[in-house]
């Protein structure tokens, strides 16, 4: 259950100042949006709870499903495999050679070593002396498991997997449930959870046995409500997600002290957090935002890539790496389980440019051009583009054979069958080098609107001169309570004339108007009736001569 946004913005306002004096380079930028590759996949289960999690590996992904194990493949496609017998599955571990899975059974008090090749369980080690394992971090043959039920206490233990028969070891003191972890290189840390202010406890396990290094501290960073840690491959800079500040913190684990921050902390609630390619991005996921899942660049804080499943809530600790895509899991909202895979996010970025113009006629062809390039502007070459044309009404039509040029430029045609606002979209799905791109040009497709103007050819000072005329558009009469602006020029020899703009003239329903004007000196009379048109239909203007004597 989330609490309520006051407290998330009181927690956000809090820190705000405290953090950003701690960024040391890092700013963010606008992303850009996830795209048609994407692919979610119906795990094929009812799943009410957020108790879930995913291991990567071995071109494969486990996904923990109360009582199974669901397997997939790195591409979003679910297998025949799966791994059942299991009671209360929550967090998974997977070895570096991905030979070995283990999982946390809180139903039977039991961590599950499964063997990913047949998917048999080879062990079932004995935790009910600490009941209900929920949470997982393993390095090498040590595996730390966070245990507490709901009413707790809760702690951590440690366990040798190389013993055949391995023996839980206790780590540290009690906690109120059962806390996140995340070990590399010669660090555990421990995180407290259920809490307001968390703290994040740091153990130095490069000796084999956990000794305290010190605690980063909840009250003093403002950790509200941890949700999820990840740490470098040599475990000196941990990153956090977590209620509040709103933003994914990231922490030195030698001077215990926060060093940098990732996002504006408006998104939504920081639920999940993953490094990818050796640390060089961060993939953060959030809850009851408006971004779901967000790419940064783990060195500068920017910004590079950003998707949102609206109708999907992303479940915490929920996002993993697979090379350089990014599966999440979410909960649709009819309770269904979701793999979610966002393809080639950590790939180099490309860039894609479109222009269109702005209005165009009905019936006239519309010119799109555009660019792909490399994000340093060099060209990507020859590459294929979906292109569609959406309309206001949101019908969406194919436009085919679409390509870029050596140089990256493209152009086609189009005539729009309708008028209103149309969008063409154009996207590039990427390859094994560049990461795709897309972008979009909107044009404002009108009638063609005319106007005409009748009247004498000859008149008399003092005698008033009636002149009429029909304004259509696209061949029909205009809008209702349309007025027309009229401007009357007066050219004589003796400089007596000008220009004056005569009071608005109304246009009848059927398109005709009427009005009259009373010459005043001999000379030449110019009347200029003009129509600044509206959104679907263009301008239009007459004009008329008239030699007054």
């Amino acid at each position: 259950m989330r609490h309520p946004l006051v407290r998330r913005l009181a927690a956000h306002c809090g820190v705000a100042g405290l953090i950003t004096g701690l960024i040391t380079g890092l700013l963010t930028v606008a992303a850009p949006a996830a795209s048609a590759a994407d692919t979610t996949t119906d795990l094929g289960v009812t799943f009410d709870s957020y108790t879930t999690d995913l291991a990567v590996g071995g071109g494969r992904v486990f996904v923990s499903a109360t009582d199974r194990i669901i397997v997939a493949d790195t591409g979003g496609n679910l297998t025949s495999d799966a791994v059942t017998g299991l009671s209360g599955v929550r967090e998974l571990a997977m070895n570096a050679d991905a030979t070995r899975l283990y999982a946390a059974l809180t139903g039977s008090n039991e961590v599950a070593e499964i063997d990913t090749a047949s998917l048999a369980v080879t062990r079932r080690i004995d935790l009910s002396a600490h009941p209900c394992p929920s949470t997982l971090a393993l390095l090498g043959e040590r595996l730390w498991v966070g245990h507490g039920c709901d009413n707790g206490p809760g702690g951590v233990v440690g366990l040798d997997l190389s013993a055949a028969t391995p023996v839980p070891v206790t780590i540290g003191g009690e906690h109120l449930s059962a806390p996140v972890l995340a070990a590399a290189g010669d660090t555990l840390v421990v995180g407290r959870t259920g809490l307001h202010h968390a703290d994040m406890l740091v153990y130095d396990i490069g000796g084999g046995t956990p000794e305290p290094r010190g605690t980063i501290d909840g009250t003093k960073w403002r950790t509200d409500y941890l949700r999820d840690l990840a740490l470098t491959s040599d475990g000196t800079a941990l990153f956090s997600a977590a209620d509040g500040p709103g933003r994914f913190n990231r922490y030195d684990t030698r001077a215990l002290a926060a060093t940098g921050a990732y996002g504006d902390g408006w998104d939504g609630y920081p639920s999940a957090v993953a490094l990818g390619l050796g640390g060089a991005y961060v993939a953060a996921g959030r809850q009851f935002g408006s971004t779901d899942l967000t790419l940064y660049d783990a060195a500068t804080g920017a910004a590079m890539f950003a998707a949102d499943k609206p109708d999907a809530e992303l479940l915490p600790d929920g996002v993993a790496f697979s090379g350089s895509d990014v599966f999440a899991l979410l909960r649709s909202s009819a309770d269904r389980l979701l793999l979610w895979r966002v393809t080639g996010v950590a790939l180099p970025a490309s860039t894609l440019k479109v222009t269109a113009p702005a209005r165009a006629f009905i019936g006239s062809p519309v010119t799109v051009e555009g660019r792909l390039t490399r994000a340093d502007g060099k060209a990507l070459g020859l590459k294929p583009l979906a292109v569609t044309r959406r309309s206001v009404e949101g019908r969406k039509d194919p436009i085919a054979g679409v390509t870029t040029r050596k140089d990256g430029t493209f152009t086609f045609q189009d005539t729009p069958p309708d008028v209103g606002e149309v969008t063409y979209q154009v996207f590039w799905d990427g390859d094994d080098y560049y990461r795709r791109s897309n972008a979009s040009a909107t044009v404002m497709i009108r009638h063609v609107s005319t106007l005409t103007m009748d009247g004498p050819q000859s008149g008399v000072v003092g005698t008033a001169v009636r002149l009429t005329g029909v304004l259509t558009v696209g061949g029909n009469p205009p809008p209702p309570r349309v007025t027309l602006t009229v401007q009357r020029s007066v050219y004589n020899d003796d400089g007596s004339g000008g220009s004056v703009t005569l009071p608005p003239v109304s246009v009848n329903d059927d398109g005709t108007y009427t009005f009259t004007d009373t010459p005043t000196v001999a000379g030449r009379y110019s009347y200029l009736a003009m129509w600044s048109g509206e959104a679907t239909a263009g301008p239009a203007k007459a004009t008329h001569q008239i030699v007054v004597e």
